[in-house]
């Protein structure tokens, strides 16, 4: 610079090869790669029971997808990864909500069960969905739900898990199978596809009316119209947006 000269910006931009004042690009810090290792270490999170951490890392990378600029072959990628980071936020936040939940009436413990069971349709990695549905199979079986605890011993055995967990699973089964009946009904219909709303934590099944955030993709409920996102804790439930 010379003296008495104005103070000059320079921004770096991404395409700056081939840029001028018109059609200048700013460059973009994160890539979708830096996110895919920000998934993994949410699961290792989540493997090791630090759920809150794993919230919040999930939470980061969903908060990050904005900031991307990516061409249209990533876009299938991007859209796995936020329907993924939502689907773990949904279900760890609405287990760390179910323990904290009294259990005092059986009132209470039916809808701690019920709660148990919907994070099992949760879209997680293998090793985390066989943790969610031992706890409810275990869960139902205490309550006498034998014929949902038996339907969750199934689910549970056709994902292979190892042979210590699956011969106390079949002995949990046969043990259902003798009485295939629920002492108690549970707002849960595994035949009839559903999402969790996650404000409410509770179903929204297949042809209900629902309000999507715009970011995560989170069904909720639709008096949330308008309201904060679980999920994010950033944008507005219902909002029409432009992007992903």
């Amino acid at each position: 610079g010379l003296p008495c000269l104005p103070v000059m910006f320079g921004y770096p931009q991404r395409n700056w090869q081939d840029s001028n004042a018109q059609n200048g690009l700013p460059a973009i810090s994160l890539s979708v790669d830096d996110l895919l290792k920000g998934l993994q270490n949410g699961y290792q999170l989540t493997t090791r029971g630090k759920f809150q951490e794993a919230v919040d890392k999930f939470r980061h990378i969903l908060l990050c997808v904005p900031l991307l600029a990516v061409d249209s072959a990533a876009e299938s990628e991007i859209n796995t990864l936020i329907r993924t980071c939502s689907e773990y936020i949904i279900g760890i936040s609405m287990e760390l909500t179910r323990k904290n939940l009294p259990r005092t009436s059986i009132g209470d413990q039916i809808r701690s069960a019920e709660m148990a069971c919907y994070f099992t349709h949760c879209r997680l990695q293998p090793a985390h969905l066989t943790l969610t549905l031992r706890t409810a199979l275990n869960f139902l079986f205490r309550m006498k739900n034998f014929k949902t605890a038996a339907d969750m011993a199934r689910r549970l055995l056709d994902l292979a898990p190892a042979a210590d967990v699956a011969e106390q699973t079949r002995k949990i089964l046969r043990a259902c199978e003798k009485e295939m009946k629920d002492a108690h009904p549970l707002n849960y219909n595994p035949k009839n596809p559903f999402t969790i709303c996650p404000a409410t934590y509770v179903p929204i099944y297949q042809g209900s009316k629902v309000v999507k955030d715009p970011l995560s993709g989170a069904s909720y409920v639709p008096s949330m119209q308008g309201k904060l996102c679980r999920v994010t804790m950033a944008t507005e439930i219902g909002k029409d947006c432009y992007g992903l």
